[in-house]
């Protein structure tokens, strides 16, 4: 399988571009939506920790991937292996109480193994870590650096998880 064909199959896709903005999709039945990623939030940030919360075996993990305006808002709850999501799309700020936290539609929900969407976030972070790096990040990015120690953990805890 092509690295195409598993980022197609991943529940979420991130991809940096120039001047603090990212583009990141979901899987959502047969199509995949996509959002813009602004600056103005450390969504890279949320997603990495995010993975390590839940390879801790976290219940509750979210992350919010901030557009201007508007947002949309990725929970994630389970006790177990399997987790439920719900992808929330606000018309304006939600994170910043810009609008209700219940004045949001809900434009994907399913079901995903933990491991699955912990591996599928290491591998957004080390793509990114490894294409971009952490000083250029900074500098495409602006307000907010690379999530390296998360990162690190989680790489860490997925290596010693592999060797048990």
């Amino acid at each position: 399988m092509t690295e195409e064909e598993i980022r197609a199959h991943d529940l979420i896709a991130y991809d940096l571009h120039d001047a603090g903005w990212a583009d990141v999709s979901f899987r959502a039945a047969s199509e995949r939506l996509g959002f813009a990623v602004s600056y103005l939030h450390d969504s890279l940030g949320d997603l990495a920790r995010m993975g390590l919360t839940l390879q801790k075996g976290a219940e509750h993990a979210e992350a919010v991937f901030m557009d201007e305006p508007g947002e949309v808002i990725l929970l994630v709850s389970g006790a177990w292996d399997v987790l439920q999501y719900e992808l929330r799309q606000y018309r304006d700020w939600a994170s910043w109480g810009m609008v209700g936290v219940h004045d949001h539609e809900v434009v994907a929900r399913g079901e995903i193994s933990r491991t699955e969407l912990v591996r599928n976030i290491h591998a957004i972070l080390q793509r990114i870590h490894d294409e971009v790096g952490p000083k250029r990040y900074r500098e495409m990015w602006v307000e907010h650096d690379f999530p390296l120690q998360d990162y690190e953990r989680l790489s860490i805890a997925l290596y010693k998880r592999a060797m048990t």
